[in-house]
């Protein structure tokens, strides 16, 4: 029972503290200034800050734009911030869990050195259906998701999905010296924007990765093959002509638009029924 009473104590405490979400503190100015560079803000912006901490960002975001939301989960760094932000009435803190508060309504940026061991639950309300107001962003990832998020090709349904209606670019390597305290890994400066024009409606996202995991179900399967069971065989000869598919093409080697068009030829032509379910 002691150690069962050792063991909660134990998780309460990681839950209450400021990294118990994986949060790395930034201290570095250079690697501040790049951030909030690359994300080329206005004073017409709204920016929400994610994981503000003792906001090195806060203040120096809210010089740059119009309006700012920081996000703080630790009572006491917010406590902290509020007291700081009291002059300034364009600056709002709120405290709360990023995975749960509602996002905004009105269009709206982000700049965030964000928890690396909850990325991809951020990146998906951001980029999902709930962020449907997100415009662009720079956020600080752990590299090696940088790189995934970033590299030419992909066979992530989900990435894929997002990446129908943003683009991502790493920008410079981040040292792991640059937070307190310090990661494990090296981190990374990812600039995402929304398309002006997107490859596939928001409001399609989750059908279309669900589309995208059908075909990448078996990976060594070609395109042709793994798309019988939604095209008639007529349906799937104009539909990889259209979309200029090899009939031995492999789905990881298809282009973000060849993607989007066999995607709409399922929508167009394809029954229902035989659309792939999530």
């Amino acid at each position: 029972m002691r150690g069962q009473n050792k063991k909660h104590r134990s998780i309460r405490k990681s839950k209450s503290g400021p990294n118990f979400t994986g949060q790395h503190l930034l201290h570095n100015p250079k690697t501040i200034k790049q951030l909030i560079d690359t994300a080329h803000l206005q004073q017409t912006d709204t920016v929400l800050e994610i994981g503000a901490g003792k906001g090195v960002l806060t203040f120096p975001i809210a010089d740059k734009a119009g309006r700012v939301v920081a996000v703080e989960i630790d009572e006491k760094f917010v406590e902290a911030l509020r007291m700081k932000a009291k002059c300034r009435p364009h600056i709002k803190i709120i405290q709360g869990d990023i995975r749960e508060i509602r996002l905004p309504t009105a269009p709206y940026c982000v700049v965030a050195n964000i928890p690396f061991s909850i990325t991809t639950v951020i990146l998906d309300r951001l980029l999902g259906a709930e962020g449907r107001a997100f415009q662009r962003g720079a956020l600080i990832l752990e590299k090696g998701a940088a790189r995934r998020f970033t590299e030419a090709s992909t066979v992530d349904p989900r990435l894929l999905a997002w990446r129908m209606n943003f683009l991502f670019e790493m920008r410079t390597t981040v040292p792991r010296a640059h937070f307190a305290p310090p990661p494990r890994v090296d981190a990374a400066i990812v600039r995402i924007v929304r398309r002006d024009r997107p490859l596939v409606p928001a409001r399609e996202g989750k059908r279309f990765a669900a589309f995208a995991a059908y075909v990448l179900s078996q990976p060594r399967m070609s395109v042709a093959d793994a798309l019988k069971g939604v095209f008639t065989p007529a349906q799937l000869k104009t539909t990889m002509k259209n979309a200029k598919v090899d009939r031995d093409q492999l789905a990881a080697s298809l282009s973000l638009e060849q993607w989007a068009l066999l995607f709409h030829a399922m929508l167009q032509h394809a029954a229902p029924y035989r659309w792939p379910r999530g």
